[in-house]
C-alpha cells in the first residue's frame, strides 16, 4: 500500500511517499481501506518535534513511529475473526487516537477503539474529519454542566474543536459567543453562534458582560488575561492551555480554593463518538471543512495547516 512517512523531524518536506505492507487484522480487529484522513494540528506538531517535549513521547532525537494520521473515514476490506460489530463494506468513521497510522490506503482498528459508522448524507471528507475535534470538545464539555441560557464564551471558535464546541454547547441551546477573525465570522454565525467577535477589529477581552464558560480552543490566551470576564462560579475550560494554565490550576489546588479552570488531555471513548454519530445523523451536528487536498498533496496540506490560519478542518482524499 502507498503512505506517507517521515523519518527525520522538520518541516513538511519531510514527509515522503513509501510503500508499505498492507495490514492484517488481528481477531478483534478490522482493515479499512481509507477514503479520506486529515491534517491536524497534532499531525504537524509531531512531524516538527514543536514543543520539544513531544519528542519524550514521540522518540528524543527521531520519531519510533513514522506513520503519521489520527483519523479516518473508509470502507472496511476486511475483518478479524472475532469481530462481529462491522462487515465488509461498512462505511466508517474513527480516530487512532495516539497510535496515529491514517497516512495511508490501508489501516487496522481495534474494534473497541473509537469507530464507527458513517452517518447517511456525509461524506468521507467530512466523516473523517469529526472524531479529533469533536471528541476532544465532548470530553470537556462532559466537565460542566451546560444547560440552557448558560453563557458560553469560545476563543478559537473557527477552528477544528472550537467549531465543534460551538455546536456541542447549541445541541444543548446554551448562547454562545465566538471570537475569531473577520473573514471566518460568517460562516461562524451560520454555524449557531448566536453573536461573533472579531478579534482583528474589536478586543473581546474588554467585553462588559460575564460568562458562565470560558473556552479556550486556540491557544492565543489564557486564564489570566481573560478570568475578568468570567462570573463568580464560572469555569474556564481550555484544549491548548498556556503554561501559566498550569501554574494556576496548581495554585488553586494547593489553595483549597474553588476550581474554575479545566484542563488536560482529552480521552477518546467509543462511546462519545456514538453520540457524535447521533447528533451528525441528526443533523444537529456537521464538520465544516476548509480545504480538501489529495494524498499526493499531504505535504502541501501540512504546510497550511502549520501556518494557524485554517478554518475548521483540513481534509485528505487517500482513495
Amino acid at each position: 500500500m502507498k503512505a506517507f512517512t517521515f523519518k527525520n523531524y522538520g518541516a513538511s518536506d519531510v514527509l515522503h511517499p513509501e510503500i508499505l505492507e498492507k495490514p492484517i487484522p488481528n481477531p478483534n480487529q478490522i482493515v479499512v481501506k481509507i477514503h479520506a484522513t486529515s491534517v491536524t494540528a497534532g499531525d504537524w506538531r509531531v512531524r516538527s518535534a514543536t514543543p520539544f517535549p513531544i519528542r519524550f513521547h514521540s522518540g528524543i532525537l527521531k520519531p519510533k513511529n513514522t506513520l503519521l494520521g489520527h483519523e479516518f473515514a473508509g470502507v472496511v476490506d476486511m475483518v478479524g475473526e472475532e469481530v462481529a460489530e462491522f462487515q465488509i463494506g461498512d462505511r466508517v468513521f474513527g480516530s487512532m487516537g495516539m497510535k496515529s497510522g491514517t497516512y495511508a490506503e490501508y489501516v487496522a482498528v481495534d474494534v473497541e477503539s473509537p469507530i464507527a459508522k458513517i452517518p447517511e448524507g456525509l461524506s468521507f471528507e467530512e466523516a473523517a474529519v469529526v472524531p479529533i475535534g469533536f471528541l476532544s470538545a465532548y470530553h470537556f464539555l462532559q466537565k460542566v454542566n451546560l444547560h440552557p441560557g448558560m453563557k458560553v464564551l469560545i476563543h478559537g471558535v473557527s477552528g477544528s474543536v472550537g467549531s465543534a464546541m460551538l455546536q456541542l454547547a447549541k445541541a444543548k441551546d446554551a448562547y454562545v459567543v465566538g471570537v475569531c477573525s473577520s473573514k471566518n465570522a460568517n460562516w461562524v454565525k451560520n454555524w449557531g453562534a448566536d453573536e461573533v467577535i472579531s478579534y482583528d477589529k474589536e478586543d473581546f477581552t474588554i467585553l462588559p458582560e460575564k460568562f458562565d464558560l470560558i473556552v479556550n480552543a486556540v491557544g492565543k490566551t489564557s486564564f489570566r488575561e481573560i478570568r475578568h470576564l468570567l462570573k463568580p462560579e464560572g469555569k474556564y475550560l481550555s484544549n491548548d492551555a498556556a503554561l501559566t494554565d498550569y501554574l494556576d490550576l496548581l495554585m488553586q489546588t494547593i489553595g483549597g480554593k474553588k476550581e474554575q479552570i479545566i484542563l488536560g488531555i482529552a480521552d477518546q471513548k467509543k462511546s462519545d463518538l456514538r453520540v457524535i454519530q447521533s447528533l451528525l445523523a441528526e443533523r444537529k451536528a456537521r464538520p465544516y471543512l476548509d480545504r480538501v487536498y489529495s494524498f499526493d498533496e499531504l505535504p502541501a496540506a501540512h504546510a497550511y495547516v502549520e501556518k494557524g490560519r485554517k478554518a475548521g478542518n483540513v481534509a485528505i482524499r487517500v482513495a
